[in-house]
């Protein structure tokens, strides 16, 4: 164990530590909790494992799995629900797919929250975020028109890019760091039924009188788990050793060494590629079975074939992600999600099926590798910001694929379109090249501290 370090404070009691010298200050280590001899080497090894985690760890995964699905059903909603709530709004799916790219827009007012995260902590701003995201995306159901549709939603997506930023960011800081990409591969499996219950909940619609509004009443039930985080999630340790050591920064503006602002523009343009490819591919391919095809309970069914997929693909991001590296699976979801794009916009119908199941593959790769490797890549001081940063790139990145594509519907297909931005996503793996692999990084160990007034 290395030199213990004294933190000031109250320190939640799963990270309080005996002294061993009778003092009645706390310590807390900077070294990760000792393993058995060949405990390690054992579930490195172990490519099916994705449950394999001890009680504090599922404490914490647990109910941000709850709290993850509501956030991925959410999402859903705006690409598989598309038509039924356009038609409901009374607007063309083009004029409703540029209000999507307004909502996800607001992507970017989760920054300065997520900024508060590195200085304040984790837990507070989760479980303020979670709540708010419920009642706001619960009001939804209350819109009588696309403006206060899009009004509505653009506030609740506010906090729900905070909620899940940080619910993916308490699992990298929580999991031990030879399981920390299983943690999200198992995050993401969980949450990743969402998608499932936006397509049960598409055959139900239309046997209620509530219509397209009862997907956002369905949305309360994340209150429940705010309540729940409130009283059992402790903060996560990195921070606090963080804080302990005096690492925590107090400026409006992170201040990163020129060597992370460099690798933070190099993921920006990866994440932004496959966002802008990813959003547009799946909103598109939606409109395409369910209206051009008319596979209405035909597109339900591939949905839910769909997860098999999707958890495929966690699978490779997450826990072999842990074995051989984030870099290899980065790659291979890119290159996933361009040959997925391509297949499904050739308007070939018996290719649509294989190239929406890539397309599911590649997403959830993409997300369980690119999440640990942000996580991974930055330290604890400025991790949630950084986060944030690149999560709204993407975002960003999507919502104009979304308005460009919209605004040029009446001229030019979507398909023709979308068949050109497939092709040009798979380049976009050669930004890995100069960056470091961090695949079983300690994330609690100290820093170097960033040179005084280094911002972005």
């Amino acid at each position: 164990m290395g030199k213990p370090i004294r933190a000031r404070g109250s320190i939640p009691t799963p990270f309080r530590l005996p002294c061993g010298d009778g003092a009645s200050s706390l310590r807390v280590s900077t070294e990760p909790a000792p393993r058995p001899v060949g405990e390690t080497a054992r579930r490195r090894g172990d490519i099916w494992s994705v449950v394999d985690f001890s009680r504090s760890e599922w404490r914490v995964l647990a109910p941000l799995a709850v709290a993850g699905f509501f956030e991925v059903y959410d999402v859903a909603l705006l690409t598989l629900a598309a038509p039924q709530i356009a038609g409901g709004l009374g607007v063309t799916v083009a004029a409703f797919g540029i209000g999507v790219a307004i909502i996800r827009l607001a992507t970017l007012g989760s920054l300065p929250l997520l900024r508060l995260a590195d200085r304040w902590g984790r837990r507070p701003m989760l479980i303020a975020s979670l709540a708010v995201f419920s009642l706001v995306t619960g009001l939804t159901s209350l819109a009588w028109g696309l403006v206060s549709f899009v009004v509505l939603q653009a506030v609740a997506r506010v906090f729900l890019a905070t909620e899940s930023g940080l619910t993916s960011l308490v699992v990298a800081e929580e999991m031990r760091e030879d399981r920390r990409g299983t943690g999200l591969c198992a995050l993401g499996i969980i949450a990743g039924i969402g998608y499932g219950a936006v397509a049960g909940l598409l055959l139900l619609i239309p046997l209620t009188p509530l219509d397209w509004r009862l997907f956002y009443i369905v949305a309360l039930a994340p209150l429940a788990v705010a309540a729940v985080l409130r009283r059992r999630l402790p903060e996560t340790r990195a921070f606090l050793v963080a804080r302990s050591e005096h690492r925590v920064q107090t400026s409006f503006l992170p201040r990163l060494v020129p060597r992370d602002r460099a690798r933070l523009r190099r993921v920006v343009l990866l994440v932004a590629a496959f966002g802008l490819v990813q959003t547009s591919g799946f909103f598109y391919a939606s409109e395409l079975a369910q209206d051009d095809y008319g596979w209405s309970g035909l597109f339900t069914a591939m949905i839910l074939a769909a997860a098999v997929f999707g958890i495929l693909g966690f699978w490779l991001g997450g826990r072999i992600g842990d074995l051989v590296g984030r870099r290899p699976m980065i790659a291979l979801a890119i290159v996933m999600g361009a040959a997925g794009t391509v297949l499904v916009f050739t308007e070939v119908r018996g290719l649509f099926a294989p190239g929406f199941f890539l397309l599911t593959a590649a997403g959830s790769c993409f997300v369980a590798a690119s999440v640990a490797y942000v996580a991974e890549l930055f330290p604890t001081e400025v991790r949630a910001t950084t986060t944030a940063f690149v999560l709204s790139c993407q975002v960003v990145a999507g919502s104009v694929g979304l308005a460009v594509l919209g605004g040029l519907a009446g001229v030019v297909s979507p398909s023709l379109l979308m068949l050109i931005l497939g092709g040009c996503l798979a380049p976009a793996a050669l930004a890995l090249r100069g960056l470091p692999e961090t695949a079983g990084r300690d994330l609690i160990r100290a820093t170097p501290v960033p040179v005084p007034g280094a911002g972005w």
